[in-house]
């Protein structure tokens, strides 16, 4: 005979309802609807319970007159419960981006149209503009144009192979978050979509520097940036030449000097970048020749006998065994 239980299994629903009528029956919700023992704030303090539709009758209320809305994105850009009335649930403010309205710090962050980003990879590989040019038109920083550049490159290689490109997600995306258009030079004011001169704080600008100075001297960021090792903030910047051109504008030069000094700035840094260009290709040549095979990859150079060094193909005396390895004198 097979020893007995030492407690009682929970029955199953089926011997539940093949049990007698006259038998007391114990409910199987008992075990698992019950999460929480804890009483709610109204029932410690003794409180009569409230009288009305509970708060989750209200939800469903809610969800499903005024507040059906919310359900499916729209076209017109995200729905944010802050930007409609409380009262009357009318749209009072379309551009509102506070998602949360008991959060009103956190903001959500605009993201590029699909437009936008064609005319930035057209800017760049087509047109032939640097990053940073690319940059200040489009009022996009240096590191999301190059970002978008890639990406575009990777995209079209993909469609010419012909995978698949989801760009559903994309548009469910822009219907998620604000978006920045492209506005066309002739059409109006380009809309900005982010700071472009934002500057990061470095660690050593966290360290105090007491410096004993005169009152008559002026004290400005250059002579800050001496002492803790920094360039000053007009030169770290990811634009200085925004900040060159706007104190020329201050200057109350004429609009020819000011185009004239544009030009040959411009032509500066393209002399720069053909330098860098040369130089880079000029290093390329010198390099070898490449040869991958798998996750190998082997750098092949042009050498004779006796050029590469007298101590090739010997092991380091580290190696080699019988050698002291700590030092014995100082020199």
């Amino acid at each position: 005979m097979p020893p007995r239980p030492r407690h009682n299994p929970i029955p199953s629903p089926l011997s539940l309802s093949s049990r007698p009528a006259s038998q007391p029956q114990k409910c199987l919700l008992a075990h698992t609807r019950c999460f929480s023992a804890t009483p709610s704030a109204a029932a410690r303090k003794g409180e009569p319970r409230p009288v009305g539709p509970s708060q989750r009758t209200e939800f469903f209320n809610w969800i499903n007159g005024p507040g059906a809305v919310f359900k499916q994105a729209g076209e017109e850009g995200p729905k944010y419960l802050s930007s409609y009335d409380k009262r009357t649930w009318e749209r009072k403010d379309r551009a509102s981006n506070v998602p949360y309205p008991m959060n009103p710090a956190f903001k959500s962050t605009p993201v590029l149209s699909n437009e936008m980003r064609e005319q930035i990879y057209k800017r760049v590989e087509i047109e032939g503009a640097s990053v940073r040019k690319a940059s200040a038109e489009f009022a996009v920083s240096l590191e999301r144009v190059a970002a978008v550049v890639r990406l575009k490159a990777v995209e079209r290689k993909w469609q010419n192979e012909g995978k698949h490109v989801s760009s559903y997600l994309t548009k469910a995306l822009e219907q998620m978050l604000p978006v920045t258009h492209f506005v066309p030079a002739d059409q109006g004011q380009r809309q900005i979509h982010e700071n472009i001169q934002e500057l990061f704080s470095h660690p050593f600008a966290g360290r105090q520097a007491f410096v004993p100075t005169s009152e008559s001297r002026e004290y400005t960021r250059v002579d800050a940036g001496k002492e803790f090792g920094l360039p000053p903030a007009d030169e770290a910047v990811p634009h200085p030449e925004l900040v060159v051109a706007k104190r020329e504008r201050m200057e109350n030069l004429s609009l020819d000097e000011l185009e004239r000094r544009q030009a040959e700035r411009e032509r500066l840094a393209q002399v720069q970048q053909e330098e860098k260009e040369s130089r880079a290709a000029e290093k390329l040549k010198n390099a070898g020749t490449f040869v991958e095979q798998g996750r190998w990859k082997w750098n092949l150079k042009e050498a004779r006998a006796g050029s590469v060094g007298f101590r090739y193909g010997f092991p380091h005396p580290d190696r080699k065994k019988g050698h002291v390895k700590i030092p014995t004198h100082f020199i």
